[in-house]
């Protein structure tokens, strides 16, 4: 991306970036022209929360050092065990962030995907894909796995790499204030389990991209117009409404780099160092916005966690806990 943006800036430059975005974007590329889906499903990958303790939501929080995949482990043991949410005979996807082929955190670090698929394997579970749909301006997808070298390395570990641009799609009801209906891969009803690999970062336009927002990779294309319909008012509500229908069964969240000012693809980053571990995208959503409100810089999370757009509209779908007194941070 040629945009002049100084690694030192505290200000991320909004209008600069809305330009070259526009630029990019595919003009004749199918997927966002037209949606063609197969028919109408009422969606529901939601099943209840397993990394619990007396009903409050577990977040854990490691410090990553220099063995990545044993912080990963530790990150998923300190919640109860990858057994809570995982069986060996299931069909797992992995939902990694692939928006753009930008290094991390605009992307999911290699070595973390890398981790993750490691440990599961170890566990016994060998029916894993990863899927992943990139973000408007970027598509193709199959561009950005090839550039990213997320397709190289998937091909090389004998892992199905679904690109969501190619699958059929189902169009499910949303029922929310600012959403109808939104499509989703048929894909979806092909896995038991879903794991999210988001990584811990602010979003110019949605406060931040972190778990519900990961939930926009799997929607349709030519749906992803609607989240910045009426000049990107309402991106942080349509985000988490589009996490209605799906919730992961375990979400991962790379926090050794960040970015504290711009994103998704380019910003201001710095390096908090930890791994966050919960079953509850809000709990370990509120957890990640603290962590990147220790860091001075102009964005969008000057106020109180539970009282961003993304959260409280999460909160008013019940697509997690509800208040401070219902997380449970575990170090």
């Amino acid at each position: 991306m040629a945009m002049k943006f100084k690694p030192e800036d505290v200000i991320f430059h909004r209008e600069e970036y809305l330009k070259i975005s526009a630029a990019m974007r595919s003009k004749d590329y199918p997927p966002l022209m037209k949606k063609e889906v197969q028919g109408r499903v009422n969606l529901r990958h939601r099943r209840s929360n397993p990394y619990t303790r007396d009903g409050k939501a577990l977040v854990s929080f490691v410090m990553a050092g220099k063995d990545l995949k044993s912080d990963v482990r530790k990150a998923v043991d300190l919640l109860g065990g990858l057994g809570k949410a995982v069986r060996s005979q299931d069909r797992v996807l992995l939902k990694p962030n692939f928006n753009s082929d930008d290094p991390p955190p605009g992307s999911t670090a290699m070595d973390f995907l890398m981790a993750v698929i490691e440990i599961l394997r170890e566990d016994g579970c060998t029916r894993i894909s990863v899927g992943e749909s990139a973000g408007r301006p970027w598509v193709p997808t199959a561009k950005v796995f090839q550039k990213s070298g997320l397709s190289a390395r998937m091909s090389e570990a004998r892992v199905p790499l679904l690109d969501f641009d190619q699958a059929q799609f189902i169009d499910v009801p949303i029922g929310g204030e600012y959403l109808e209906v939104i499509a989703y891969p048929k894909d979806l009803e092909d896995f038991d389990k879903i794991i999210y690999l988001p990584t811990m970062k602010s979003h110019y336009l949605a406060g931040f991209s972190m778990s519900l927002k990961l939930t926009v990779g799997l929607t349709h294309l030519y749906d992803r117009s609607l989240l910045h319909a009426e000049n990107h008012q309402f991106v942080s509500q349509r985000a988490a409404e589009m996490s209605i229908p799906v919730k992961p069964d375990l979400i991962l969240m790379d926090g050794r780099i960040s970015f504290v000012s711009g994103g998704p693809a380019i910003g201001l980053a710095v390096h908090p160092g930890v791994i966050l571990a919960s079953g509850d995208p809000v709990a370990l959503d509120v957890q990640g916005v603290r962590l990147l409100q220790n860091y001075a810089a102009v964005n969008h999370l000057v106020m109180d966690a539970w009282s961003l757009p993304q959260i409280k509209t999460a909160v008013k779908h019940g697509l997690g806990i509800q208040r401070d007194e219902d997380l449970l941070l575990i170090r």
